[in-house]
């Protein structure tokens, strides 16, 4: 077997760049095909490649060479495109969130089940180094039992982010707004951090964006995860700009707040410095969306070649998911909404 796989992305809008970066200088991948309805999109691409170019997804996915798709379109596309590429054989790496509806989830989860290739998710948050000191930490048994968690996501997006876009700001196409889009990597890392969540209640608005978009601006939760925790979460698309994300986590021993790459732990109320990575400087929305995104597809491509599972599967990123779509069901019906399960 080549020490390399032969990679085709379908989607070549900004998160692409991200991935384009990451394969560039990797050893274990050689980008061999691109798609993209929009033209130009997909000639500049060709040209800084070298790959194939394909206007019609399933003709890459089809070229007998591709190896492994990188699924990196508007969300509602995510798990029909996934699907089809596990049928044909061929490796998957999708895009957060792994899809737009739960049922899609699942279908996605299923299919991968009974192929012979893989489905991995992007949630390259857990690979910053204040996520993995942290987890760390906890699996050390240094923290102690896990008393709670509050995350705050506090960006800014204007109506021409939505209305240009063509896809997002709707509920068929997006599937949500602030939860889905932007707070999904917080919500992966709060049952990845704190353990699974049992159930939850919140309520979500359109508020400033009203008249621009159909989803949420703003939402709010609490949520109980199965150990008892309580869980509290604000996020909004309507601050002045993209703060730093925060996401604090309470144990029996102590408090710790991760920004971005750096993790603080609380002592006496102050916030002392355990780890700094090297994407410390930039703790706002690019660092948060791109800093580790090499990492995870390294890590990606070395356990496909060498054989062994990768850890962020869909039944891993499920979770993430299944606590969006809780917090929609539940500010439809005011009621506390038990977490589906997979």
């Amino acid at each position: 077997m080549n020490r390399f796989l032969k990679t085709g992305l379908i989607g070549l809008g900004g998160i692409s760049r991200v991935h384009l970066d990451a394969l560039k200088n990797l050893e274990s991948a050689r980008v061999i095909a691109v798609c993209d309805i929009d033209t130009q999109k997909l000639e500049k691409a060709r040209l800084e490649t070298g790959a194939k170019a394909y206007t019609d997804w399933k003709e890459l996915v089809n070229d007998p060479d591709v190896e492994i798709v990188h699924v990196l379109t508007p969300h509602y596309l995510h798990a029909p495109m996934s699907i089809y590429a596990l049928r044909q054989g061929k490796h998957v790496l999708c895009e957060k969130p792994m899809a737009s509806e739960l049922s899609d989830a699942l279908s996605m989860i299923e299919e991968a089940d009974r192929s012979a290739a893989t489905l991995n998710v992007i949630f390259q948050n857990r690979y910053n180094a204040s996520t993995v000191a942290l987890k760390h930490i906890i699996e050390s048994g240094e923290a102690g039992a896990f008393k709670g968690a509050r995350a705050s996501i506090c960006w800014h997006r204007t109506a021409p982010y939505y209305t240009e876009s063509g896809w997002r700001g709707a509920w068929r196409t997006e599937g949500g707004g602030v939860l889905i889009n932007q707070s999904i990597h917080t919500l992966d890392l709060l049952s990845y951090l704190g353990g699974p969540i049992k159930r939850v209640k919140g309520s979500v608005s359109t508020d400033l964006l009203a008249g621009a978009i159909e989803v949420e601006d703003n939402a709010h939760a609490v949520f109980e995860y199965e150990n008892g925790a309580v869980g509290v979460l604000h996020a909004t698309n309507d601050y002045a700009f993209s703060a730093p994300i925060m996401l604090e986590m309470a144990f029996e021993n102590g408090v710790w707040q991760l920004w971005a790459e750096k993790l603080f732990k609380l002592e006496d109320g102050v916030p002392k410095l355990v780890t700094s990575g090297e994407s410390a400087a930039h703790l706002g929305e690019k660092s948060y969306w791109g800093a580790s995104h090499k990492t995870e597809i390294e890590k990606v491509y070395d356990c496909i070649l060498s054989g062994k599972p990768f850890e962020i599967d869909g039944r891993s990123a499920f979770p993430a998911l299944a606590l969006v779509k809780g917090i929609y069901e539940s500010s439809a019906s005011g009621r506390w909404v038990e977490l589906t399960k997979v």
